[in-house]
Parts: C-alpha cells; sequence; structure tokens
C-alpha cells in the first residue's frame, strides 16, 4: 500500500513537472480566436480610438484574392501590450478567423515581443537577423511551425518603426500559399 502511494506521489510529481503543450497554449489572440466565428460587435460612430472591448471599426472590409475578408479590429489600451501599435486586421474564410495581424513598434519593440512569443508558443522553429536601413540594431524575424497554427514575427516590416506579427490557421497558410503558386505560374507563362 505505502509503496503505491509512493508511485502516485512520484507520477503526480512527473507531471507537474512537465512543461505545458504547445496547443494547450490556446488559439486566441488578443481576445480573438482562431478558429472561430467573426462575432466582434462594430466600434459605433465614434469608431474604435478609444474602446473597452474589441470592436469592428466602419473600414470598408477588404476582400483577399483567396477568398478571405479583412475586418480593422480596435483595441482596448487597458490590456493590450504595450508592443501592439494601432488596429489588428482579421482575417476570416466563410466568417471564421483565420489569421490575426497585429502592428508592433517595430526594431524598439522586437526583443519584447520576441521574448513575449518566446513564453506563449515556446522556442521559435527558425530565426534570422537582417540590416536594416538607418538602423544600427538588425531586425530579427522568427517563426513558430505548431499543430494548429504558425506564428511569425518581422521585426521590421521595411520601416525601422513598423513591426509585424501574424497568428494564422494552417488552412489560412494553405489558402495564401496556393494563391502565389497561381499567381507565380501564371507569370512564368
Amino acid at each position: 500500500m505505502k509503496r503505491a502511494i509512493n508511485m502516485v506521489f512520484v507520477c503526480c510529481l512527473l507531471v507537474s513537472a512537465m512543461p505545458a503543450p504547445v496547443a494547450a497554449q490556446g488559439k486566441s489572440v488578443l481576445g480573438i480566436e482562431l478558429g472561430s466565428k467573426f462575432l466582434l460587435p462594430g466600434c459605433g460612430a465614434g469608431g474604435g480610438a478609444v474602446t473597452s472591448r474589441p470592436c469592428v471599426n466602419a473600414d470598408p472590409v477588404t476582400r483577399k484574392p483567396w477568398g478571405a475578408d479583412e475586418y480593422h479590429v480596435a483595441v482596448p489600451i487597458s490590456g493590450t501590450p504595450s508592443y501592439v501599435r494601432g488596429e489588428l486586421k482579421v482575417a476570416t474564410v466563410g466568417g471564421i478567423v483565420e489569421s490575426v495581424q497585429i502592428g508592433t513598434w517595430g526594431i524598439q519593440a522586437q526583443d519584447g515581443v520576441l521574448e513575449a512569443l518566446t513564453r506563449q508558443y515556446g522556442k521559435p522553429t527558425r530565426t534570422r537577423q537582417q540590416k536594416q536601413p538607418y538602423s544600427r540594431t538588425p531586425a530579427r524575424f522568427a517563426e513558430w511551425d505548431l499543430a494548429d497554427i504558425s506564428v511569425r514575427l518581422h521585426g521590421s516590416t521595411g520601416s525601422i518603426d513598423w513591426g509585424l506579427i501574424e497568428v494564422s490557421t494552417r488552412r489560412y497558410g494553405k489558402l495564401v500559399n496556393e494563391y502565389e503558386q497561381r499567381q507565380s505560374a501564371g507569370a512564368s507563362r
């Protein structure tokens, strides 16, 4: 009996010491759940400059050539990480959230962003650095290939003051890749 209790105790210690699986870390991006129905309310007449909850701005919906609708989403200042710059772009296919893009403050924020994403998703699958004009600090790029989603960090998107985080479902990545391949095939003819 005592041996059985000891085995249960050891098993409990081992389970509690194991890291949480990446999939258990969720597909929620600033309160927007990838793979769920896109049901955010509109921001109203005043726009989304100051909001207490995520809301969809009245900007026209952008239709992407691979079948996605892209919405601009305002997020509250309170509770939003300081590296977030501006609105989010949320891409849906058939009303389901497939991708969330988050603007960042570029090179000045990239180390903090990389640290936050590493805490959330684990060690990146790939990383690289690239020298940027007008900056002594190279831009950092990182990618996470997870079971259901992919995450990409661009420390700079061409301007040292702008960066990008993109969290997308595998389905969305496939749609974009197929579209780009068709474009490449058409251009080479």
